[in-house]
């Protein structure tokens, strides 16, 4: 089991080698600034720039010496992820259509306004639902399933919806952290069978504060989220 103490002190690294060390990353910043640049620019779509840097980052990874063994192992851990969406995608359309056939989501409206409760309250539930959700779903499920539901009460309150998005977001990944069942928490413990599961919570305590103040700041300054558009 290793300790602390199994590890020995090296000398300090200059800022040249450090300055060096970042060469490896200057391809992939490249590609994300083209990317980035060229989305914003209006050359080429969101769908287009993912094909763009995916083709870029292969270009770059054969020229690395990629082999056709890591070339396949790519392509199909590739084609199960995407599989694995694609049915979260295709059962949340079926949700989605049943709960517009329903009207259920409407029916929620018109609940949660005979409650004459106030908009930040209705935003305040909605939050800890997706919190609380963190702490068992995938934040991608969690978002196709829970959207379609609570996005007409957000609409209804009078909150700008792309606002929500970057809010909602946020507050699923904080729920993913979040004790006593953060799933991310989980996953950084299997691939280390010695860390505790103790010491990783509290490794991301100061992780949650941040994203609370942040998400604080977001719902207290909402142009801080919208200043680009």
């Amino acid at each position: 089991m290793a300790v602390p103490s199994s590890g020995h002190a090296r000398g300090k690294t200059t800022l040249m080698q450090k300055l060096a060390g970042l060469k490896g990353l200057l391809p992939f910043t490249a590609i994300f600034a083209f990317i980035i640049a060229g989305i914003y620019a209006g050359f080429f779509t969101p769908t287009e720039a993912a094909a763009i840097g995916a083709a870029l980052t292969l270009a770059i990874a054969l020229m690395r010496g990629m082999t056709w063994a890591m070339f396949v192992e790519a392509i199909n851990e590739t084609l199960s992820i995407s599989a694995m969406i694609f049915f979260m995608i295709i059962g949340a359309e079926i949700f989605g259509f049943f709960l517009s056939v329903s009207r259920i989501s409407y029916s929620l409206v018109d609940y949660v306004q005979s409650l004459n409760m106030s908009p930040y309250m209705v935003l305040f539930a909605v939050l800890m639902l997706f919190i609380l959700m963190g702490c068992v779903m995938d934040s991608i499920a969690m978002l196709l399933l829970t959207v379609p539901v609570v996005f007409p009460l957000i609409q209804a309150a009078g909150f700008d919806p792309i606002w929500f998005g970057i809010v909602a977001v946020i507050t699923v990944e904080v729920g993913l952290i979040t004790p006593p069942v953060g799933m991310n928490v989980f996953v950084i413990k299997s691939l280390d069978k010695e860390l505790n599961v103790t010491d990783i919570f509290k490794g991301v305590i100061p992780f949650i504060l941040s994203d609370v103040v942040r998400l604080g700041l977001l719902i207290a300054f909402p142009s801080l989220a919208l200043a680009l558009l």
